[in-house]
């Protein structure tokens, strides 16, 4: 039986709940996160960070579903690699929008990393140790690590994890952790998995030590050598756009392909949806409800 994808896995995504429990949607075989809207009401997310959907998913039914649960709104980022195809989406999703740039490596076509990120690599693989480890064995070291690279972006929402969230990714046989060590010292850890033919960059997070000594270069080109086979999919940028952004670059200098990820979303309650997004109609935010201050 093949393992389900660990974004699937029932202890992930019970991991990503908000006070409300997970709603199965069998027609899309994925989930959906309720939360609490202020205001009054529910309304949900896909899975963090971004949803598998079934390739032949009922798109349409799966809303009813969500709609019939009594659910304001829904908004998601399907995996642009295990989802229906950007068409299917257009007609089931009345928001449906390019999202994120995700970068790739194509091994079915020539790759190499960029000159300059060649050059790093060799700098960390001079400075770093790299190991293949568990997440269990360094959990203490990977929630200080984490801890830091939270406050350095500011990071809040659904990325400001629970602590139950990574026991969840820990107790997955899926998940493989690298970690660079400068010295005795953890400077860096990175986490990923493979599934279906596709190898998927989770989290990945430095300190101070890890970036002076090229931690992350290390560890990515560790990661790629491990995972042989298969797409690798390096993921997006950290905000919304790959101008100036440093992840993106990054990643790019990885990469050889790059995907669309689309954000989708649907009303499922008109008249509450206009009442609690009174005076933000014209946010490009959805829901405009919850558009930042």
């Amino acid at each position: 039986m093949t393992a389900p994808h660990p974004y699937l896995n029932p202890r992930y995504v019970a991991a990503l709940e908000d006070g409300l429990p997970a709603l199965a949607v069998p027609e899309w075989r994925s989930w959906a996160i309720p939360r609490l809207v202020p205001g009054g009401g529910q309304d949900a997310t896909g899975v963090y960070p971004m949803t598998p959907l079934a390739a032949d998913a009922d798109l349409e039914d799966g809303l009813a579903r969500c709609r019939a649960a009594g659910l304001v709104s829904l908004v998601m980022v399907p995996d642009p690699l295990a989802a229906p195809d950007p068409a299917a989406l257009q007609r089931a999703f009345p928001i449906c929008r390019p999202f994120k740039t995700h970068y790739l490596i194509d091994r079915s076509t020539p790759f190499a990393p960029s000159r300059h990120h060649r050059e790093r690599i060799r700098r960390g693989q001079r400075r770093c140790r790299i190991e293949l480890t568990s997440l269990d064995r360094h959990m203490d070291g990977w929630r200080a690590l984490y801890a830091e690279l939270s406050a350095k972006r500011e990071i809040a929402g659904t990325a400001a994890f629970r602590p139950d969230y990574f026991e969840a990714l820990a107790a997955d046989p899926a998940i493989c952790a690298f970690a660079a060590f400068v010295g005795d010292d953890l400077a860096g850890m990175t986490l990923w998995f493979e599934h279906d033919g596709v190898v998927y960059n989770h989290l990945t997070a430095s300190n101070a030590a890890g970036y002076a000594n090229g931690a992350n270069f290390a560890l990515y080109a560790a990661a790629v050598e491990h995972f042989t086979s298969g797409v690798v999919n390096l993921g997006g940028p950290a905000g919304m756009s790959d101008a100036d952004d440093g992840l993106a670059q990054f990643k790019a200098g990885f990469a050889n392909a790059r995907t669309q990820a689309w954000l989708c979303g649907a009303v499922l309650d008109t008249e509450r949806y206009e009442r609690l997004a009174a005076g933000r109609e014209t946010s490009a935010y959805f829901p405009a409800y919850r558009a930042p201050a």
